[in-house]
Order: structure tokens, then C-alpha cells, then sequence
């Protein structure tokens, strides 16, 4: 049987789009750009089949060497429980906004030792990590906010979309690999905000707003749903499945478990694979950018120790990424963090529907971009990928609280023989 069948009859689906709504986010889908290559890539955020976990590390704290992040990554197995995710909205029949806040020591701040100690002390965290036996799906679930801005001319807002995601890739050919996404809800993203919200009526759908469902590029939108922003949760809805024995892309190559497995340890021969999918596409940023972004995203697939590490020593060796030493995500989980900052031109694009033509326009002409990647103190492994504009041009302002503006939060990857894919328990 269809497996992705399977899913519709267990979930059932969200209405179809409007014919205006299904052709512009089409055509961006078939774009091919970096974000929907990144959600192809099965970004694993992970949990166990009946609702999401995140790594919660040991608490870090403020170091100033680099022996120092040594003994803060190095704190043996983390303790798993279930997520403190922020907190939606209290349930109520009349359409509700409360504001986003990060949590205590979320603002980027000082260092702590250098960027490539950090990595190098992950990367030998990574190699030491037992490598689980293979099952029938690899599942990659995770926390997916973006801010977008809304509302009507002269009175327009910053919202903050937050969306579950499971990927689910299959090691039999037979059976599908689902995409999944669901919308959970939505925050404004100062109290400046939420007054325009109130001032444009307290909407509960924006039509010309697609729903966006992944960490987005540094200046390009997200992934999007053929759906428009919503304040009300939504189901947990494949929006895409893919059939073969190839679930897995690292650059431009799609990859069996086999060959995932039998990829170089290498960091060089690592990077010439990952950039094949950076020159073979639109060349967004720079190629330190681009392994930035998607170096994560490999971390988090069953790759073995040996690669894991390999990987982390690959970031380790590009120039200009820097230290941020201890930080909190924004699920609260604490870790050792490393940035990458770059200038850009034609900044914020958001998937509009209501403009047919492609690309689509940029808030901003320039900005420039901090790619924040944190790392787990007590297993190595990615805790969360963060983007936040830390310059843009002379009078343009983002309310969003230290110009954070797309964030992802992993969860723990992890094998199942489950058949269809839960949705988080509430």
C-alpha cells in the first residue's frame, strides 16, 4: 500500500489551497534554492516516537580558555526529558497573541576560548559516540520559528511562527520517506507588535503569508506550506514523501544508509561533497555560509562517529568563524556556541502569496547576518541553529529581541520499527 496513504488516513490532511495560494508557492518550490535542498536533506531533529525530546546538557558556564570549553562540553552523557518548549498561547475562543521573550543568557554575548578549541573538543566528543543499530525509519524531529512581517500598509507587525517537524527517512525502497510539519502557534514579536496586531483587528489567518517550516537562508526565505499563516494549530501533515532506497542528500549526491555510512572521514574530501551542492545551485553567501548552514544537517544523519568528527573538524578549519562561548537556545537548553558573520545584499524575503513573480522582494537592500551554531555540553552534538541580523541599513529596525529573525532546535535522532509518524503530545 501507499505508504504515504497511510498517513492521510491516520492524520488526515489540511484543505487544499487556493488556486492563487497553490501557484505562487509552486513556483518557489521549484526554485530549487538552498532552503528546500536543506529540507530535502532530512534535517534531523529528533525525539522518541511519542513526542519531542531535547538534549538538555549540563549548565554551562562562563569560561575564558580554552581548556576551560573543554571541561564544559566534556560532562559525559546528557540527561534526556521532555522539552520545555516555549510556551504556546493559552487556549481560548477568541483569537489570542502573547509576545515572544528569550529566555536568560539567549542574547548573544561575550566569548569563551576560541572557536576552533570548541569545535576540535566536539569533534573528539563525536568520535567517542556509539553509533545505534539500523532500523526500519531514521526520524528527525525538531522545533522550526521564523519571524515574518505582516499586516496592512502603514501598519505593518513582526509575528513569530512556530512549527514541529519530523522527517522520516526509510531504509526499505518499499516505504515512503514523509516530510511532516505542524503549525503550533503564534507570538508577536515585541509588545509594539502586538498593539499593530490589535490595530489591524486581532487576524487569525494572514492569506497573503505563506506558513514557513524550516530554518530559513541566510537571505532567503524558508520552506513553505501551500497554506496561509494561521494563529490556530495545526495537524501534524506530510508535505512531501519520497520513494527509493536514497533518503539521504549531502550536497548533491542522494545517498543510501550504506553509502551515508561509508562516507570519507576526511574533512577535505568532506567539503568538496558538500560544496558540489553549493556551486551546483544559486551560489547564495559565501561558501563558508553555505557549510554553516548545511554542515549541521549532515551531523544530525547516521553518519558514523568517524564522520561526525571529521565534520566538526571541518568547521573548525574555515576562516571567520568565531566564538560565542556559553549561550541559552531558545528552548532554553544551554551549550557552547560558534558564529559565522557576513554582510548581504537583498535581505528578509519572505514567501509572499499575493506576489506572483519570483524572486521575491527583500525588506532590506543589505544586512548583516550572524549564523549562530550551538553545541550540546554533554554529547557534541548540534542543540540549535540560530540567525539574526546584527546590522541593517540606517533607519530600518526588527523588533524581534536581539535581531533574531529564523531559529531551528534539534532534538535527538534517533531509529524506530514505529510505522506512522506521532504527533507531540501537548
Amino acid at each position: 500500500m501507499d505508504e504515504l496513504q497511510l498517513v492521510r488516513d491516520f492524520f488526515s490532511e489540511a484543505p487544499p489551497p487556493d488556486p492563487h495560494t497553490a501557484a505562487a508557492v509552486r513556483a518557489h518550490m521549484f526554485t530549487g534554492g538552498p532552503a528546500t535542498r536543506r529540507r530535502l536533506a532530512r534535517r534531523p531533529m529528533a525525539a522518541p516516537p511519542h513526542g519531542l525530546v531535547l538534549r538538555l546538557g549540563i549548565p554551562a558556564v562562563a569560561v575564558a580558555a580554552a581548556a576551560a570549553v573543554a571541561v564544559v562540553l566534556v560532562q559525559g552523557p546528557a540527561a534526556r526529558k521532555p522539552a520545555a518548549r516555549a510556551p504556546a498561547p493559552p487556549l481560548s475562543r477568541e483569537v489570542a497573541m502573547s509576545v515572544f521573550q528569550l529566555p536568560d543568557g539567549a542574547a548573544v554575548g561575550g566569548s569563551a576560548g576560541t572557536a576552533r578549541d570548541i569545535l576540535l573538543t566536539a569533534a573528539r566528543m563525536a568520535a567517542r559516540a556509539a553509533q545505534p543499530a539500523p532500523e526500519r525509519y531514521y526520524v528527525t524531529p525538531g522545533i522550526v520559528g521564523n519571524f515574518v512581517r505582516v499586516g496592512p500598509p502603514g501598519n505593518r507587525y513582526l509575528v513569530l511562527e512556530v512549527v514541529n517537524r519530523q522527517d522520516w527517512a526509510a531504509t526499505n525502497p518499499s516505504d515512503g520517506s514523509p516530510d511532516m510539519s505542524q503549525a503550533r502557534y503564534v507570538q508577536a514579536a515585541s509588545p509594539a507588535d502586538e498593539a499593530a496586531w490589535r490595530r489591524d483587528g486581532s487576524p487569525g489567518v494572514w492569506k497573503d503569508v505563506g506558513q514557513e517550516t524550516n530554518l530559513a537562508d541566510p537571505v532567503e526565505p524558508a520552506d513553505g506550506w501551500l497554506l496561509p499563516l494561521s494563529t490556530a494549530p495545526g495537524k501534524l501533515t506530510a508535505g512531501t514523501a519520497g520513494y527509493g532506497a536514497q533518503p539521504f542528500i549531502v550536497g548533491d549526491q542522494f545517498l543510501s544508509l550504506r553509502q551515508l555510512q561509508a562516507l570519507p572521514a576526511n574533512p577535505a574530501k568532506l567539503k568538496t561533497l558538500l560544496l558540489a551542492g553549493w556551486s551546483d545551485y544559486s551560489r547564495v553567501g559565501s561558501a563558508t555560509s553555505y557549510l554553516f548552514q548545511t554542515v549541521p544537517a549532515v551531523l544530525e544523519m547516521p553518519v558514523t562517529p568517524a564522520v561526525r568528527s571529521a565534520l566538526y573538524k571541518l568547521l573548525a578549519s574555515l576562516a571567520g568563524v568565531q566564538s560565542i562561548g556559553a549561550i541559552t537556545d531558545v528552548a532554553g537548553e544551554q551549550g557552547i556556541a560558534v558564529a559565522y558573520t557576513a554582510r548581504y545584499s537583498g535581505c528578509a524575503r519572505q514567501i509572499d502569496l499575493a506576489y506572483p513573480g519570483l524572486p521575491y522582494p527583500p525588506l532590506f537592500s543589505s544586512c548583516t547576518i550572524q549564523q549562530v551554531l550551538i553545541i550540546g555540553p554533554g554529547d557534541g552534538m548540534p542543540l540549535a541553529e540560530e540567525l539574526r541580523y546584527t546590522q541593517l541599513p540606517a533607519g530600518q529596525h526588527w523588533s524581534a529581541p536581539d535581531g533574531l529573525f529564523s531559529y531551528e532546535v534539534f532534538g535527538s535522532p534517533y531509529w524506530t520499527n514505529h510505522d506512522r509518524p506521532s504527533p507531540p503530545r501537548n
